[in-house]
């Protein structure tokens, strides 16, 4: 009986009786294409396994910001994102800016007021206006506005030094010709909080923050002291899908 033949030549198999028996060449093509297929079930199960582990996505937010965004940004994620990590990071907006361009942070939240903002992708999402903020005992907690002359001689507390707002603020004081008395720069929003309800000092925040907190006065900056918000994210970067997704959602939170 005629042997079976591959397109090579190679006989697999061969027909005796009306009985099939494979030959010492079918059985190595018979193991080998076991292999395959065990393989190729292996691959297909890692590659299930790996579009379930979606990468962490990292966020920074300013401490000022996150204030005002935290925690119903990170809830609303969560709700939205459930299959999603986020990790969150506190850093000033022009630091949270390098490590974007760094790629150690994937989106920030940022003081768009800053010239390393064009070095990223960016949408603006808000815009918040810098009040005077003063607790209800200080002298000047009745003024209707306030010009920035008027605060050449007051105790002020602020961010830190390279922080945007107090840069946007740096620059306002200059050109109206006043040396601001600032008694500390800091980090913490708490300290600076409860600095300013000590009846003593002023110092300048988001129009949100002070909403926020009504034992605190909020008195509006003439000419007005406005500030961008951004969402943003690094330029040629490939972002996967997800990520764009959360992007999105964030632009429109």
């Amino acid at each position: 009986m005629r042997s079976k033949r591959s397109k090579k030549n190679v006989n697999l198999f061969f027909r005796n009786n009306n009985k099939l028996t494979l030959t010492p060449e079918g059985e190595l093509f018979y193991n080998s294409a076991e292999e395959l297929l065990a393989h190729a079930d292996s691959v297909e199960s890692e590659f299930h396994e790996l579009r379930k582990k979606i990468t962490p996505i990292r966020i920074g937010i300013p401490p000022m910001l996150g204030t005002i965004y935290l925690p119903e940004l990170y809830f609303s994620l969560k709700e939205n994102f459930p299959e999603v990590e986020f990790r969150l990071y506190e850093f000033g907006s022009i630091k949270a800016c390098d490590l974007v361009l760094e790629e150690k942070l994937d989106i920030a939240i940022v003081n768009a007021e800053q010239p390393s903002i064009d070095k990223c992708n960016s949408k603006i999402i808000d815009t918040e206006d810098l009040l005077f903020c003063v607790s209800s005992e200080h002298p000047l907690a009745d003024q209707q506005t306030i010009l920035l002359t008027m605060l050449a001689n007051e105790p002020l507390i602020l961010f830190n030094t390279d922080s945007v707002q107090v840069m946007t603020l740096t620059r306002q004081f200059k050109a109206v010709g006043v040396n601001p008395h600032i008694l500390l720069n800091t980090s913490q929003i708490t300290t600076l909080l409860n600095m300013v309800k000590s009846d003593r000092v002023g110092t300048f925040l988001y129009r949100s923050i002070v909403e926020a907190h009504p034992d605190i006065v909020g008195i509006p900056v003439m000419p007005s002291i406005e500030q961008r918000i951004g969402v943003i994210w690094k330029k040629g970067k490939y972002q996967n899908a997800t990520t764009e997704k959360v992007i999105k959602f964030i632009e429109n939170f």
